[in-house]
């Protein structure tokens, strides 16, 4: 299980980041200092998730999809599979 306690700190962190210039390059740096590189996908996978979670996808959220293709290498065959899983995942009637 993840420590509810880390959770609120992670999530404070990336809030402090995102209000910076450049806190979505540090934010990168941090995910690439302590993910595995074979779980770059995974990583793409719950970005789509919470992307997709509440059915409407935005600019900004497609902008930032695409950022974290290009900055974790997401292969665009494996990118379009894995938001096309998400899509069904999180579609509605």
């Amino acid at each position: 299980t993840y420590d509810m306690d880390r959770i609120k700190t992670v999530s404070q962190l990336v809030f402090d980041l995102f209000s910076e210039e450049e806190g979505l390059a540090a934010l990168f740096g941090l995910i690439r200092d302590n993910l595995p590189e074979a779980l770059n996908e995974t990583l793409y996978a719950l970005s789509c998730d919470v992307a997709a979670s509440d059915g409407q996808l935005r600019e900004t959220e497609l902008r930032l999809l695409e950022e974290i293709r290009y900055e974790f290498n997401i292969d665009r065959l494996a990118a379009a599979a894995i938001e096309r899983g998400a899509r069904a995942r999180h579609m509605t009637i």
